[in-house]
């Protein structure tokens, strides 16, 4: 990975148990629904949560029709405790892009998640990359309560 030092965190807590939350992040159906922020559309998903898998997907702007491809690999895959990836271009080198590490953690019959992202900078309001991921966790929040997204 690049030695930068850019990154933030973001920490929510999901009204769901771990494994529910965990599922969210690691099956395709569930991912389809939910993983992209507000007026975007995720298409086109393949997900291969394994050490060494990689994923990809489109996000697509409604507004525009201008299309995001993404994706990255699997670093480390702890079911129900971490899952580390590298994100960005789908076929970027795993030690040059930015990695972002999920951490879940069972709080009685809820989950918090810390969502960390590495070799970015981000800070709310910058009509980027944070609010983009803290939109996409709001979304996320809404898939496992059974509301409707943005």
């Amino acid at each position: 990975m690049s030695a930068s030092t850019e990154e933030f965190t973001i920490t929510r807590t999901f009204d769901a148990p771990r494994e529910l939350v965990w599922r969210a992040w690691t099956d395709e159906a569930e991912l389809a629904q939910w993983l992209h922020p507000f007026g975007v559309a995720t298409d086109a998903i393949s997900f291969d949560v394994r050490v060494g898998g990689r994923y990809r997907y489109t996000m697509t702007v409604v507004a525009t029709g201008d299309t995001y491809p993404t994706g990255g690999e699997f670093v480390e895959v702890e079911p129900f405790d971490r899952l580390v990836f590298s994100w960005g271009m789908p076929d970027a080198s795993v030690d040059e892009a930015p990695r972002i590490t999920l951490t879940f953690i069972e709080r009685g019959d809820q989950t918090e998640l810390i969502f960390h992202l590495r070799g970015y900078a981000g800070k709310p309001g910058d009509d980027d990359v944070y609010d983009g991921w803290n939109e996409t966790l709001t979304n996320m929040g809404r898939h496992l309560a059974g509301e409707p997204l943005d």
